[in-house]
């Protein structure tokens, strides 16, 4: 069913009691009108995409000398103007939703007004599009994101309440990375890679959780899965037993691969850089202070060392979305040994006309949807996991949307993984 701005409100202002927030139906009626009409605008040969604060200029600190160069500031304009729709088409280009967000507040009996812009800056971006921690970032409040043509998100806080995608409505994507079946799909792979840190090492002591290599490959995944959106190319990636890699790299089935890579340590680069960051840990462990780094937020975790590394992990994740801008699909091990990419799933598979879409994490509640519907992308990749029971797949949409791709209780079975990009922008 499509929505329209009163219902949309309804449950945005719902959401938000939940949360303690208190915003009147009619204001958000108003704002959310508005930033829908604006999206629909177009300035010269762009869509007209920016942020809004819904809040006073109070929270927003004014530069000084000795602000924190991090934290956001604002730029207050010497009179408010209206909120209208043409208003945010004309201030969009100067307030860029990457790095901007312009200021909204409910100024009583001349109702909603723009008060200026706060300028957020990209590294806020740049952290969630890298997969790193976030600590200290200022927070945004009621924010309204227009990404495109009818296309809204409403956050506290950085946390998504709602969205408005074509016309429907939902709330925030359950991540399905927070589940308890992905992680263990790929569990005998991370015992393997620490069960190799443990034989490596030259003396007893405290080591590091092993739960750090699931860390790790979610943040791989994400980073992926963002690179790839960004580019807005589209594209496929295929993670398979280490077996069925090989087999795929050595046989070409049943992934018919037009570019294979030389079976070296190159191609195992992850590995490397997973054995390494567990030494670097461990060496922490036994002669620090008793707190482990977070290797997440890169050049801040205090340890050029373990800032190398994560670097050096952010450039693979860029190499493997760069393949994915090849037609076809990119193969990878589950431990993410690049097999190869342009990788042709093989039309002999069975086709599967009906797939299950999740409704939950854990994929307990599903409904039945039929495939004709889809592109060759998702149908193709259907038919490797009903052939490969152990195989995932995620699939991004040239449009941004990402669907992760599994078989479970014996049936092919998706998830909409919207929720895995920054911002959903």
């Amino acid at each position: 069913m499509h929505v329209y701005p009163a219902e949309f409100a309804r449950f945005v202002h719902d959401r938000l009691v939940e949360a303690g927030e208190l915003r009147s139906v009619e204001m958000l009626t108003e704002v959310l009108s508005v930033a829908y009409q604006a999206s629909l605008l177009r300035d010269e040969d762009r869509w007209v995409n920016f942020r809004l604060a819904i809040a006073r200029p109070g929270p927003f600190a004014s530069p000084s000398p000795d602000a924190d160069p991090t934290e956001h500031h604002r730029l207050r304009f010497d009179r408010p103007r209206p909120l209208d729709a043409h208003e945010l088409r004309r201030l969009a280009p100067a307030a860029a939703l990457q790095r901007a967000m312009i200021g909204v507040m409910d100024d009583g009996p001349r109702g909603l007004q723009i008060w200026g812009m706060v300028r957020t800056g990209a590294s806020w971006l740049q952290a969630l599009e890298a997969g790193r921690t976030l600590e200290g970032r200022a927070a945004d409040g009621l924010a309204v994101v227009a990404s495109g043509p009818g296309r809204l998100r409403v956050s506290l806080d950085g946390v998504t309440l709602a969205k408005l995608t074509g016309g429907v409505l939902s709330g925030a994507s359950p991540d399905v990375f927070d589940s308890r079946w992905l992680p263990a799909a790929c569990a005998d792979d991370r015992r393997e890679i620490f069960d190799a840190h443990l034989g490596a090492r030259e003396r007893s002591g405290p080591a590091p959780d092993p739960g750090i290599l699931r860390v790790l490959d979610q943040q791989l995944v994400r980073r992926i899965i963002a690179r790839v959106r960004h580019a807005r190319h589209g594209g496929t990636i295929v993670l398979l037993p280490q077996s069925r890699a090989d087999e795929v790299a050595t046989q070409g089935r049943p992934i018919a691969l037009k570019y294979r890579f030389v079976d070296d340590a190159s191609r195992r680069r992850y590995r490397a850089l997973q054995l390494r960051l567990l030494q670097r840990l461990s060496l922490h462990a036994e002669h620090g202070d008793g707190r482990m780094p977070d290797w997440r937020s890169g050049p801040g975790c205090g340890d050029p060392v373990l800032a190398a590394i994560d670097e050096a992990l952010l450039e693979l994740a860029h190499t493997i979305a760069a393949l994915a801008e090849v037609d076809g699909a990119v193969v990878v091990s589950k431990q993410f040994e690049i097999m190869g990419f342009g990788g042709e799933i093989l039309g002999d598979l069975p086709d599967v006309p009906t797939v299950l879409r999740a409704l939950d994490l854990e994929g307990d509640e599903r409904v039945a949807e039929s495939t004709e519907g889809v592109g060759t992308r998702h149908r193709s990749l259907y038919r490797l996991c009903a052939a490969v029971p152990d195989a995932l797949g995620i699939v991004v949409s040239q449009d941004g949307g990402v669907r992760l791709v599994a078989s479970k209780d014996g049936t092919v079975t998706y998830w909409d993984q919207l929720g895995t990009a920054p911002m959903e922008i």
